[in-house]
């Protein structure tokens, strides 16, 4: 009974590899799940992406002006 089922479950894993193979199944795939999902997560992630650069951003300006504090005390 287990090697009909592992044998079973072997041809179905081999028709699901060999439909996915195929360039019109890849295009479907491609256009209607793996498109929308990163539009969608990349929709909600924007936000938090621009936060994220501008505090980088700040935090670049502030290091570069303390640097430039630093060696203008340094040198007087």
């Amino acid at each position: 009974m287990s090697e009909l089922k592992n044998s079973f479950i072997n041809e179905i894993i081999d028709i699901i590899i060999t439909e996915v193979s195929k360039d019109e199944t890849k295009k479907k795939i491609n256009t209607y799940i793996l498109e929308p999902s990163f539009t969608y997560i990349f929709d909600r992630l924007y936000p938090y992406i621009i936060i994220t650069s501008i505090i980088f951003l700040l935090i670049l300006i502030m290091v570069i002006i303390t640097i430039i504090i630093l060696v203008r005390n340094n040198k007087y």
